[in-house]
């Protein structure tokens, strides 16, 4: 049952990623900036063919920028499928509808002046007889729809200005011009005549200002309907978020309990499938949702003091763990004159770094090598200047190409996606994030010669050491310990999934269930609960009007602290949870151990799993000092069970490594004896294996002087051989 739900879900959400992309992408059918009412430019060609596609007409085909050019009277249409993508069918189209058939090829914006090439396919009929189809290529040129309503707008405003001088000043002469009047009778004739002039001269001013009133009232609707626009997409945002995020709240959670339960081997590869795939399409709606929230202007950098050393580290670290059979290297230069500690936005940077990262271990094959390097380009009243460099040696980037990689939805080539997954959008998130920092980003590359990401970041200096956040929690009672939670969801699904989980971490935890927000009210005026877990999108009461007349309940019982856990991932959504009396905030797909620590926090606890976190450097080493995971278990960020499947990677593909190596050696491949000694290395260090350790720099030491290594890289297996179960049982007990 759990599996086919896991699939109905995974199908789900990839029908829903799919319509987004349409949503978003450039060559959509409506068209956003191309203004038909003030076409600057238009030119046309037509070609006819006959029903079997050979060209029999060209009517105009001089003209060179057209998209259909240089045809010939024996051509047939599928020799410009190439040139023109989906020609073929959009012909073939129009002869099995007998309709017309629009195409837009492209929609290009430069400055102010917006491009857009259509083919428009008609049918030639005669007597209900198709005789053949007639294609029309027109290129029009306008100027930006919003950069003409903002320019309009300002020349209106000039000519109302202007208008309303010249009434003022005729009004001016005209009672100038009736005490003359007055004074002088035989200039009686002559005043009349200029009385009269200015009159008329007045009513078209005051006509011509009434029509500049109305222009500007249409922009102003115009603008406003604008605005509300980008207020549905929000909405559409915000809505597409919340229904991908619920179906993969149950892949996720529910694919956590089951890697508990001990599966069989294969068993455990799908689950981990499962995982993967669930959390790479969360990364995919995050990026959207990222993407949408810097268009909007609604991201706003934090000011933190943070350790630019190792940000980069645990960066690197996460990166760097071997994964689709590459032998990833990641070597990091930062200069001596970068400072410890700067002040910026450590998430923001961590994203930026990341994404670079992962772009280049994506577009790379076996053998993964990355430079990262800093250096300062000057200070300046506080703030400092860094410079950043990302070099690897992957496939590169076609030179023609170079400029539009940064582009949303957009890879190099065609078949990128498909070949390399992805969305097209980290690169483009990436150059935004730099350039809100004011720093500018700029890549180098040669197809087959890899490719440099080089930006900069303006972060301000910071002399103190940030402070060091003390762990959740002060009371001494454990995971065991009586605990009442009152959880608030509407869907079966979710309320399976968050007893399962709350049960695994606390079996004696008492959860009690309200299918809406009405009946949280009631239980929560009768119960006093140690928690309430509030979802926020229900029938009958929403979370929001819920926690309202919880804090109206004037008892202790209204006090009750209250954890939004909603699908809706956006910062207005937590900030209107917060600002409607909830505690707290945490978004589906939740994290178990973000969960956890929440709860303790509010209800007073102090749970073995939070001692073991805040324990991290002693629970990683062995009784024996054999080993010691620490390091591991940091880059995992404390998941046990994430620590356990890199262990499992590295059972693999250690022994394979070891014996690689005792071939380079026979054959003296000293660039593969380099390779694999590093990725040993890579791999003991992770878990520090002393013996291993002090083995690999012997076999190290050995190959420099010319000795023979090969009795070394037997007691090396050994050694692994020998730890490795012990690393295993070690992590189950963490488990």
């Amino acid at each position: 049952m759990i599996a086919a739900l896991v699939l109905v879900s995974i199908y789900a959400v990839l029908a829903t990623i799919a319509g987004i992309l349409i949503f978003k992408h450039p060559s959509a059918s409506q068209s956003t900036e191309l203004d038909y009412k003030n076409l600057i430019q238009k030119k046309t060609c037509a070609l006819y063919f006959d029903v079997n596609g050979f060209l029999r007409s060209d009517i105009d085909s001089s003209n060179n920028d057209h998209a259909i050019k240089g045809l010939h009277k024996n051509q047939n249409i599928k020799d410009y499928n190439g040139r023109i993508k989906d020609l073929g069918n959009y012909f073939n189209m129009c002869i099995k509808y007998k309709r017309t058939i629009t195409y837009k090829s492209e929609e290009i914006k430069s400055g102010n002046i917006v491009k857009r090439t259509d083919l428009i396919f008609s049918p030639f009929i005669v007597y209900g007889e198709m005789k053949g189809v007639s294609i029309i290529s027109q290129i029009m040129y306008s100027s930006s729809r919003e950069a003409d309503l903002i320019a309009k707008a300002r020349k209106l405003t000039e000519k109302n200005v202007v208008a309303q001088t010249q009434i003022d000043k005729l009004d001016a002469e005209r009672i100038e011009l009736e005490t003359a009047f007055k004074k002088s009778s035989q200039h009686h004739i002559k005043l009349q005549k200029a009385l009269y002039r200015i009159e008329i001269q007045k009513q078209e001013l005051e006509k011509a200002l009434s029509i500049i009133n109305t222009q500007k009232e249409d922009l102003e609707r115009m603008n406003s309907e604008i605005t509300r626009n980008n207020h549905m997409k929000d909405v559409f945002l915000a809505n597409t978020s919340h229904e991908i995020r619920t179906p993969l709240n149950a892949i996720i959670g529910f694919t956590n309990l089951l890697l508990k339960m001990e599966p069989d081997e294969k068993q455990l590869k799908y689950l981990e499938n499962i995982k993967n795939a669930g959390n790479n399409l969360l990364f995919i709606i995050n990026d959207i949702l990222d993407l949408s929230k810097i268009e909007a202007g609604k991201i706003e950098l934090e000011k933190i003091r943070f350790d630019i050393r190792d940000l980069v580290d645990k960066c690197v670290n996460t990166v760097s763990v071997k994964r689709d059979n590459k032998e990833i290297t990641i070597n990091i230069d930062i200069a001596d004159d970068v400072p410890e500690f700067v002040t910026g936005d450590p998430h923001r940077i961590n994203q930026i770094l990341t994404n670079l990262l992962y772009n280049s271990v994506k577009f790379t094959n076996a053998d993964c090598r990355i430079n990262l390097s800093i250096s300062t380009i000057s200070y300046d009243n506080g703030r400092i200047n860094l410079a950043f460099s990302v070099t690897d040696n992957g496939i590169g980037i076609p030179k023609e190409k170079l400029s539009d990689i940064f582009m949303s939805f957009t890879q190099a080539n065609e078949d990128t996606t498909r070949k390399y997954g992805g969305t097209g959008l980290g690169l483009s998130i990436t150059k935004q994030l730099v350039e809100m920092y004011g720093g500018k980003i700029e890549v180098e590359s040669e197809l087959n010669h890899g490719a440099t990401f080089k930006f900069n970041l303006i972060l301000g200096e910071a002399d103190e050491k940030p402070d060091t956040k003390q762990p959740i929690g002060s009371s001494e009672l454990s995971t065991d310990a009586p605990l009442h939670i009152l959880l608030v969801e509407d869907n079966s699904i979710n309320q399976q999934l968050a007893i399962d989980t709350l049960k695994s971490w606390n079996k004696n935890a008492i959860i009690d269930i309200a299918d809406n927000g009405q009946i949280a009210v009631d239980k929560v005026v009768s119960t006093l609960y140690d928690v309430v877990l509030m979802d926020i999108q229900m029938p009958v009461m929403d979370g929001n009007s819920a926690t309202e007349a919880i804090r109206h309940i004037d008892s202790a019982n209204g006090k009750v602290p209250i954890i939004a856990m909603t699908a809706h991932a956006l910062e207005e959504e937590r900030n209107r949870c917060l600002n409607n009396g909830m505690n707290d905030y945490i978004a589906k797909p939740f994290d178990p151990d973000e969960l956890f620590a929440k709860i303790s926090k509010y209800a007073g606890l102090k749970t073995d799993h939070l001692k073991k976190n805040i324990t991290r450097n002693t629970a990683g080493k062995s009784d024996d000092d054999s080993f010691d995971i620490s390091p591991l278990i940091d880059v995992c960020s404390d998941d046990y069970n994430e620590v356990m499947n890199v262990i499992n990677v590295y059972a693999n593909y250690v022994p394979a490594d070891i014996k690689e190596l005792s071939k380079a050696i026979a054959s003296s491949n000293a660039e593969q004896i380099r390779m694999k000694l590093h990725s040993l290395k890579t791999a003991f260090s992770y878990m520090s294996i002393s013996a291993a350790d002090e083995l690999t720099k012997a076999i190290s030491d050995s190959l420099e002087r010319g000795q023979d290594c090969g009795k070394l890289i037997e007691e090396l297996a050994a050694a692994w051989n020998s730890t490795l179960p012990k690393i295993q049982e070690h992590v189950k007990r963490l488990l």
